[in-house]
């Protein structure tokens, strides 16, 4: 009697797994699930902080800028101006720093069970998307209260912040692979996306910019996703340029490129803990 051996030889190129993704779509449900109880369960607000925390960061900003410094908002109520702008890049942000953790927040997984990657940053967007209708949520109720009636595009307001998203799990994506070698990645993020949101026109007016610098202020793909979202819902002026052109591709490549960098090295997250 002879031993057989099987030997198991990596793919000769890396894949991005997003059909392997899309035939695991049940467990994939599942990690959002998880992922979503999981995020305020033993909290003592339970799912209310995903309320408590907009409007406390909302306060603070409609204190400093709208009553202490008094920004110009056009004419618009500055809780209104600032939350709409908030709301695209809550999305981005916070989905940016999830996907950039989820390979190191289940580095234990991983390591034991084989499964495509891919589902774990899909996974946390999609808890990212479950409270970004909150958030909507939370700003038709404010546009209500001063009395803004949403028009049509409104119906579009989704599809902006599913860009937000998935801008966000670009560059997470990019990053994600990196936070497990390098953990150090995160807490360097956190500093990026605060520099981020004051390089966006989210609690000052887009006005305010210089003319001189506006058409590479405007290539910042959030710029659109900002002013998009006024526009969604406020009616506010908005209208495509070459900036918002440039804009859009930088941020397909940017998805591009987290594609393909996290279908290369997602592999060696398993030797590295």
């Amino acid at each position: 009697m002879t031993d057989s051996m099987t030997i198991i030889t990596p793919q000769r190129r890396p894949g991005i797994g997003l059909i392997a993704a899309w035939r695991r779509r049940e467990l994939l449900l599942m990690f959002v699930r998880r992922h979503i109880f999981s995020r305020y369960r033993q909290m003592f607000l339970g799912i209310l902080w995903s309320v408590a925390e907009p409007l406390g960061s909302l306060l603070i900003l409609t204190f400093v800028f709208g009553f202490v410094i008094k920004v110009d908002t056009g004419g618009l109520p500055y809780p209104l101006f600032a939350f709409s702008g908030l709301v695209g890049w809550w999305v981005f942000s916070k989905t940016t720093t999830a996907v950039t953790s989820s390979l190191l927040d289940n580095i234990g997984v991983i390591s034991k069970v084989y499964f495509p990657r891919i589902i774990l940053p899909l996974a946390v967007v999609g808890r990212e998307l479950f409270d970004a209708l909150i958030l909507v949520g939370i700003l038709l109720a404010i546009s209500l209260v001063y009395g803004f009636v949403p028009h049509w595009q409104v119906l579009v307001l989704p599809l902006i912040l599913l860009g937000a998203a998935l801008l966000g799990l670009g560059c997470g994506l990019i990053l994600a692979p990196l936070t497990v070698k390098f953990r150090d990645v995160r807490h360097i993020l956190s500093l990026v996306l605060q520099a981020g949101m004051y390089a966006t026109p989210i609690v000052y007016s887009a006005t305010l910019v210089p003319a001189a610098i506006e058409p590479l202020y405007q290539m910042n793909p959030m710029y659109w996703i900002v002013e998009a979202t006024r526009w969604a819902l406020l009616n506010t002026p908005f209208a495509l340029t070459l900036s918002s052109w440039i804009s859009i591709g930088l941020s397909i490549a940017i998805v591009g490129a987290g594609l393909a960098v996290f279908g290369r090295l997602e592999r060696i997250s398993v030797d590295v803990q």
